[in-house]
């Protein structure tokens, strides 16, 4: 612009205002974007200046205020000297330079180099951590304390849900803005898979413009992305340095070892539960087999003492006390029997085929097996059974753990309720439906959490507490019976009311179990 008079146009020249507006767009757009540390390049250019003015200036000074000094000592020759001393401190410089750099980034990044060390100190204990949970949060509190980020999360690879599942967060205000799940085939998991590498804020920005993420770090275990650890900006937005990146791109080899250390652990623990779960299956049917003969013999003991000796006992009191003492012998023996019986029901292996059953006789079983749990938590439990049997297609052990998880929940629910009280109602909707109510006096359920409380992996309680699957699967249960289930609560602390239906079959011959040959049955 400024040769445009050259060429008979007459116009001022004013090319240096674009140039100053140039310069000011590239300062805005490095401390805007960060597009470098500037406290660096500063501090770097101060010290560099600072270095050859001395450098330059020294002799300077010295051929200038010294001259006649230098006259009388060296004569013509007096230049030699400045000259010297310059050479001196040229050669000097650079050394001075590098030491100057060093200890004012040393200043600098004290606090950045602290965190680093940590994380380099936190890499070697990973491996030593065998619970997943225990994991997540030594990473989580870890990075977001030493590092400062505005938050830190991790997600890990889960097989059930096909996505990533955010695992722990902190703080826990953070969890709003994050998804609970990514899926496997979502964009941004492919662009870690594919590029295997940090993302840096300008990156995550370019897939969400008002992303708050400043650094995101895959965990891979050779091609396999077992997980991601997600971290906020650093305070006063500064960038996340190529040392920072380096740094936790080495933490993550370390992370993913662990994860992977953790999730064979918990196969091994799993395996073993499995057995001692078979092992204790095949222990109490054989328990409730030796116990159930002699409660029977007990039982029927009790009967012939009461019916055969009891009438030779001349005095009428003591008859009467002994015949009291024999039906006190036969209910206790009666109530053993019934909860052996629940517990070889329960336990037994099952076709999965739907059979008729009794409903009433359904809830009696789950009662006898789940009033001591109830009366351990002091808590107040009733049922509501109609006279008349209710019939139903299903499976006996599965209808009774879908009362179990029902029975669990409410517990939870009432672990700080000052009334503790549990009922259950059994009745007919219509001719067609049997209704099912467990209703507790526990912290209620909002609502809006009534419409998702059966979805997979959601939970209200802590993670070491539960996986979320405890509904889903009873909800499974009854959808495979024809039936449906939901929840109702008038709010917090107002409690709640689990309802599940289920279509009636008319039924007039024996159940599967007493059944000698096959029998029709039909809705």
């Amino acid at each position: 612009i400024d040769f445009i008079p050259k060429y008979g146009i007459e116009i001022y020249p004013f090319g240096f205002i674009f140039v100053i507006m140039m310069a000011s767009i590239i300062a805005f757009a490095i401390l805007k974007y960060r597009l470098m540390d500037i406290r660096v390049v500063i501090t770097r250019t101060g010290i560099f200046i600072a270095v050859y003015a001395a450098v330059l200036g020294i002799p300077f000074v010295i051929a200038t205020w010294f001259q006649g000094l230098l006259l009388r000592l060296f004569s013509s020759n007096w230049w030699v000297f400045p000259l010297g001393v310059m050479a001196l401190l040229a050669t000097a410089g650079p050394f001075v330079y590098i030491f100057l750099v060093r200890k004012a980034e040393d200043i600098l990044f004290r606090d950045q180099r602290h965190y680093q060390n940590t994380l380099r100190e936190l890499s070697k204990t990973l491996i030593r951590i065998r619970d997943l949970d225990q994991l997540s949060k030594a990473i989580v509190l870890t990075i977001a304390n030493t590092v400062k980020t505005s938050f830190a999360a991790i997600y890990l690879k889960e097989e059930e849900s096909k996505s990533y599942r955010l695992k722990q967060f902190y703080p826990e205000t953070t969890q709003a803005g994050l998804d609970d799940f990514i899926s496997y085939d979502s964009v941004f998991v492919k662009s870690l898979e594919r590029h295997k590498r940090p993302f840096t804020s300008e990156e995550i920005s370019a897939q969400k413009p008002n992303s708050e993420v400043g650094l995101i770090i895959p965990c891979l275990m050779e091609d396999d992305l077992l997980g991601f650890m997600v971290l906020g900006v650093k305070p006063n937005n500064q960038a996340f340095s190529p040392d920072d990146i380096l740094i936790f791109e080495t933490f993550s080899y370390s992370a993913s070892l662990a994860i992977e250390n953790c999730i064979f652990w918990r196969e091994i623990e799993d395996r073993h539960r499995k057995a001692r779960l078979q092992e204790m299956d095949t222990f109490s049917y054989s328990l409730a087999h030796e116990i159930d003969n002699p409660m029977t013999f007990v039982y029927n003991l009790a009967k012939f003492l009461k019916s055969h000796f009891v009438k030779y006992i001349s005095d009428i009191k003591e008859r009467e006390e002994v015949e009291e003492m024999c039906d006190i012998i036969k209910e206790g023996s009666q109530r053993v029997m019934g909860m052996v019986k629940a517990i070889r029901q329960f336990g037994q292996k099952t076709s999965g085929e739907l059979e008729p059953l009794n409903l009433q006789e359904t809830v009696e079983g789950f009662f006898k097996l789940y009033t001591p749990e109830l009366k351990a938590n002091f808590v107040l439990f009733s049922k509501e059974l109609p006279g008349e049997p209710i019939y139903v297609k299903g499976v006996a052990a599965e209808l009774q753990q879908v009362l179990i998880i029902l029975a669990k929940n409410a517990l939870h629910a009432m672990q700080s309720s000052q009334a503790k009280q549990l009922t259950l109602k059994l009745s007919k909707v219509n001719h067609n439906t049997a209704r099912v109510e467990v209703t507790d006096t526990g912290y209620g359920i909002s609502k809006e959490s009534l419409h998702t409380i059966f979805e997979p992996f959601f939970t209200t309680k802590a993670s070491s507490e539960g996986t979320g699957m405890g509904l889903h699967n009873a909800k499974g249960f009854i959808i495979r019976y024809k039936g449906r289930i939901w929840a109702e609560s008038e709010g917090k602390d107002r409690g709640s009311t689990f309802i599940f239906e289920l279509p009636i079959i008319e039924w007039q011959g024996p159940l599967k179990q007493e059944e000698k040959g096959k029998t029709e049955w039909a809705y």
